[in-house]
């Protein structure tokens, strides 16, 4: 069972910070219609547990539930009782009965989309969780820039991830996940929406498909190409390689799309800040 639960609402604040929070970028993260933010806190150590709540309950309007598991065998037996699953877990690596490294893993066997974040007194452990694709890596005693920090990269994964492209052909409205879209390419008028599982045509043009995609999980790399960056392998000389499906199904070779010398440094740039924000 979980040593405590929480379900918890933003309380009434005065004018001045209400004004201060709107500013945050986590006040305004996007889960799907009414979905709850989940967070999972597992650690034996109380005092940072509440420090990580506090904060989140300070930069965020979303309702949200926070459960506290005070040893990694409790999450994981939650986890196979419950089949539920948290969009975050904030779990210390330093744990007695099950280390934070091996909770990781038996976590990715039930869910590899949840953002796992660590806390650790040792940074020399810092390695071993790449192994897990750890989002962050806190470092103790925790400071709330630091957690802030790691809360607006969570946020622009989540809006990211959960933002959809509209567009209509043929008298019909399509509504598409834009982590789905793989690629946009442009020819003549029509434009040419690659998904992970089909083709779409719209008449869109190169503006109106800038002024809708999410410009942090999208680059143009040329004036008939935008390619969704989390698709992308490799960047060589005046190629992008990204993953090609078909069906939903990922193929073995990945498909190059030209890099115009326009957009060249923009893509670097764009890509690395993108690489950033998802690895510590």
């Amino acid at each position: 069972m979980k040593e405590k639960y929480a379900m918890i609402k933003m309380k009434k604040i005065n004018h001045a910070k209400l004004e201060t929070l709107f500013k945050h970028p986590f006040f305004n993260l996007k889960l799907k219609g009414d979905e709850l933010l989940k967070i999972a806190l597992c650690d034996n150590n109380q005092r940072d547990m509440s420090k990580i709540e506090q904060n989140i309950h300070l930069y965020t309007s979303q309702q949200y539930e926070v459960d506290f598991f005070n040893n990694g065998e409790k999450l994981v037996r939650y986890l196979n009782q419950t089949d539920s699953t948290y969009n975050i877990y904030f779990i210390s690596i330093e744990m007695a009965e099950i280390d934070g490294i091996t909770l990781a893993q038996k976590i990715r066997i039930l869910d590899v989309e949840a953002l796992i974040i660590f806390i650790s007194d040792d940074i020399q452990r810092m390695p071993e969780v790449f192994k897990v694709q750890a989002f962050d890596y806190l470092l103790r005693p925790i400071s709330s820039d630091r957690l802030v920090e790691t809360m607006d990269r969570a946020t622009n994964y989540f809006n990211a991830i959960h933002a959809y492209f509209e567009f209509s052909f043929n008298r019909k409205l399509v509504v598409l996940p834009m982590n789905d879209i793989v690629y946009i390419a442009k020819s003549g008028r029509i434009a040419y929406i690659h998904t992970t599982e089909k083709i779409y045509k719209t008449y869109l043009t190169m503006s109106e498909i800038i002024n809708k995609v999410n410009k942090d999980l999208f680059s143009r790399i040329h004036g008939s190409y935008m390619v969704n960056l989390s698709y992308i392998v490799e960047i060589k000389k005046n190629e992008a390689f990204i993953k090609q499906f078909k069906n939903d199904v990922l193929q073995e070779n990945n498909l190059s799309l030209p890099i115009s010398r326009t957009f060249k440094d923009e893509l670097k740039t764009t890509y690395k800040l993108f690489l950033k924000t998802r690895k510590h």
